[in-house]
């Protein structure tokens, strides 16, 4: 009987609670529930201690490294990390953490951002330790695991894009694009892109001819029908 893989978790964040988009870089998580114990000792208990849970908090901390696709940061580490500074309702993200092999532990809740880098040496890698402090009810929640599926193009826009310019490109199974080849124009990779939820993404359109550039969009699962799109110059 195999042991469990500490690995298996995947954690997003969202300004709503509806349009989620994945922490990625986590090296190490910590979700920890703890109970408020007050002394209920009588006695009847025959010199026992007695205790009733009157609160309850729950802390998620995560360790993630600083990585970048064609330099831009992870969005969902910048969502968390433009938080930090701020005050009231916009100090806050909604989090949700669940067992990616679709096993039934998974929660959600509306945390205060905590943001401090931690490891600082010449020889380090870029990391940062994420602490999301749970304010209010910690909910149990259906896993919304999927595996990944191939990556389907529904439209791009605007039309006749030059080099340089922004595509933004509709779909679904975008949650699990990464790497510099993973947007093409043709078979040009864009200049850069921005996952913006697994349902859009933000391309800027690499240097090329003006004529017939298909657009493709790969992850885990494979590579999405050629979407038909013509460029400009």
């Amino acid at each position: 009987m195999p042991t469990a893989l500490a690995r298996r978790f995947k954690v997003d964040v969202s300004t709503d609670g509806t349009t989620w988009l994945t922490l990625k870089g986590i090296n190490d998580l910590n979700p920890a529930i703890s109970p408020t114990l007050v002394g209920a000792d009588d006695y009847d208990s025959n010199g026992f201690a007695s205790f009733e849970k009157t609160l309850q908090g729950w802390v998620l901390t995560a360790k993630a490294l600083r990585k970048t696709n064609a330099g831009v940061f992870d969005p969902a580490q910048e969502l968390v990390r433009g938080r930090q500074l701020s005050f009231g309702d916009t100090a806050r993200v909604y989090v949700r953490w669940y067992d990616r092999n679709g096993a039934p532990e998974a929660y959600q809740g509306l945390a205060i951002v905590g943001w401090a880098p931690s490891k600082t040496g010449v020889a380090d890698l870029d990391e940062v330790t994420i602490t999301l402090t749970g304010d209010g009810i910690l909910t149990q929640i259906a896993n919304p695991y999927n595996a990944a599926a191939v990556p389907v193009i529904l439209g791009a826009s605007p039309s006749g894009v030059a080099a340089g310019g922004i595509v933004n490109i509709s779909g679904t199974g975008f949650a699990g694009v990464n790497g510099a080849a993973s947007v093409k124009f043709g078979a040009t990779n864009a200049t850069s892109y921005i996952v913006v939820s697994d349902n859009t993404i933000v391309a800027v359109m690499p240097a090329g001819s003006a004529g017939a550039a298909n657009i493709t969009v790969v992850n885990s699962a494979g590579t999405s029908t050629a979407f038909s799109y013509t460029r400009g110059a």
